[in-house]
């Protein structure tokens, strides 16, 4: 994360005049004199030296006077009045060692007014954390916060500071406070945030935290989907959500099925993977897959390839498939458990008879018994009533599931209440979940 140096017209604003006083026996009797004769008098002589040199463009003999006055310092004064000359210095060398050793003076001195305070804890943590001093950049950044400091670039700051040391929990956790902060006060947070934080729990590499780095990245991917509910976005914090709580292949399942209802299927690979899927048991929701695939120009249904070969074997299924599923329904209503009416149910979604399909997932839930999960089923009920219209109805199915399939019914109701937009750039990458983009 490659980070501008603080303003130097905001940090001079901040600072006040740079001028430092003649010492008292150049008989220079103005107010700012007054204020400097509790400097050290030969702090107050070298200072003034230095800066006379820096005035005039003599940067040699600024530095050898600076160093005069640094070494003679013995209080708070001096070091305000040694670390102001400094940066004045710094003005004119753009030395970045010496504009760091001017601003831990000013601020060791304890001198600097509130207002100065945040550009300077700001401009010391930039510093630090260009060097790779994260502790020093995070305490610095943190005390620019605490100080009141509203630039942009803070809270993203602390939070890569803070996981550029190994602390990822800690990191990512304080990008969640510093947004429900943000929340309460009615401001908004910008999608980056939440972005950066997905990238940064996504490549953790600490195993005995994952299982809390994993859940603050799915807090995260919900909150960024529902702040950008773009396409690329909805791909890449699906991927990372699969990834991390490594899905089996129900799982992805009922995640492409998402991401098609969201029309967030951004690549061939998606289709083709959800075909795949399910052809064998739901030939005719592969066909109409792989149909919208081909519409979009993501997949192609002539010649030699998987799609084509798979879209081969459910063309000849599908009249018998449908043909068969009223002799299905009526056997789920008389089987022992509910697992027939949860496939069936399934069936008929793939056919767009979402009534008959609700119908069952309940019949499902009455049944219960040996492989079937109430939270499956309500996702599945979820899933057709969404697609049916009925958004209240799918809310409600969403909210009761439980257990492993929670988070997916937890993306479906962001889903519900934050409607896909349109990428800006028509056919935009996904966005990789290792590569999100940093601030």
């Amino acid at each position: 994360m490659q980070m501008r140096i603080v303003s130097r017209m905001a940090m001079a604003i901040a600072l006040g005049s740079m001028a430092v006083a003649a010492p008292a026996f150049a008989k220079k009797e103005d107010k700012q004199a007054a204020a400097a004769e509790k400097a050290t008098p030969a702090v107050q002589k070298a200072a003034f030296d230095a800066q006379k040199a820096a005035d005039a463009g003599d940067v040699a003999t600024a530095l050898t006077n600076y160093n005069t006055a640094k070494a003679a310092m013995v209080n708070n004064e001096d070091k305000f009045m040694v670390g102001r000359v400094g940066y004045q210095i710094y003005q004119k060398n753009k030395d970045e060692q010496l504009f760091s050793d001017s601003i831990d003076l000013m601020l060791e001195s304890g001198k600097p007014s509130a207002d100065a305070q945040k550009q300077l804890y700001f401009a010391q943590g930039q510093i630090a954390y260009n060097k790779k001093n994260y502790p020093k950049a995070l305490t610095a950044f943190q005390a620019a916060e605490k100080a009141g400091s509203a630039d942009p670039d803070l809270v993203p700051l602390i939070v890569e500071s803070t996981a550029l040391q190994g602390l990822t929990v800690q990191a990512l956790q304080t990008l969640k406070d510093e947004a429900a902060k943000r929340e309460a006060a009615g401001q908004p947070v910008p999608a980056e945030w939440y972005q950066r934080g997905v990238s940064i729990g996504y490549k953790n590499k600490n195993p005995a935290d994952q299982a809390a780095i994993n859940q603050l990245t799915l807090d995260l991917c919900l909150k960024w989907v529902a702040s950008a509910p773009q396409p690329q976005y909805w791909n890449g914090a699906l991927e990372v959500y699969a990834q991390q709580f490594k899905l089996d292949n129900e799982g992805r399942l009922e995640m492409l099925r998402l991401l098609r209802a969201a029309g967030a299927m951004e690549g061939g690979d998606d289709y083709r993977e959800y075909a795949d899927d399910v052809y064998l048991r739901f030939p005719n929701e592969a066909m109409s897959v792989l149909q919208e695939g081909a519409a979009k120009g993501k997949v192609t249904l002539t010649g030699k390839n998987d799609a084509a070969d798979v879209m081969g074997i459910v063309k000849g299924k599908v009249v018998a498939d449908k043909a068969s599923l009223p002799g299905a329904d009526k056997a789920s209503r008389a089987a022992a458990t509910g697992k027939p009416a949860l496939s069936t149910a399934d069936a008929y979604v793939g056919y767009g008879d979402y009534a008959k399909a609700v119908d069952l997932y309940k019949v499902a839930l009455a049944k219960g018994g040996a492989g079937v999960d109430p939270g499956t089923v309500n996702l599945h009920m979820g899933w057709a009533l969404a697609l049916s219209g009925d958004t209240a109805g799918a809310k409600a199915a969403f909210q009761a599931v439980t257990g492993v399939r929670k988070p997916i019914a937890d993306f479906w109701l962001v889903h519900l209440d934050h409607p896909t937009v349109p990428n800006a750039a028509k056919d935009a990458p996904a966005a990789a979940p290792a590569a999100a983009p940093a601030k």
